[in-house]
């Protein structure tokens, strides 16, 4: 795999990620990614508070992740390239194959606000 599908594959990933949690909790006053946020200018502090006309309530948290991306190219099955996020496999009948194995670490960071309490 080249490094511009790995990036592409990345954000795509990511922003589905994003847009099905959403999704899942449009019922709830959770939001991920939202808009209209005042950032906090001081990084030790939270994210940001979510502008609600102009009501600053509702504070915006970021959530950073740290995650291990393995990519193989297995030269068993077809040798197809397969990229897996925090799991190692064993080929058929647990039989290790030759592979050509790289890990990256990808490390982002997206806002967040929890839901409210009742």
């Amino acid at each position: 795999m080249e490094l511009k599908d790995f990036i592409r594959e990345t954000f795509v990933q990511i922003s589905k990620g994003i847009e099905e949690a959403n999704q899942e909790l449009k019922d709830s006053s959770a939001i991920i990614n939202p808009n209209n946020v005042y950032v906090n200018s001081d990084a030790r502090q939270n994210y940001g508070r979510l502008d609600e006309s102009k009501n600053y309530d509702r504070i915006v948290e970021s959530v950073t992740f740290d995650v291990a991306v393995s990519a193989s190219d297995n030269s068993e099955a077809g040798g197809k390239f397969a990229i897996k996020v925090g799991s190692i496999e064993l080929g058929a009948n647990n039989k290790q194959s030759e592979a050509n194995r790289a890990e990256s670490r990808i490390k982002f960071k997206i806002p967040m606000v929890f839901p409210s309490a009742p």
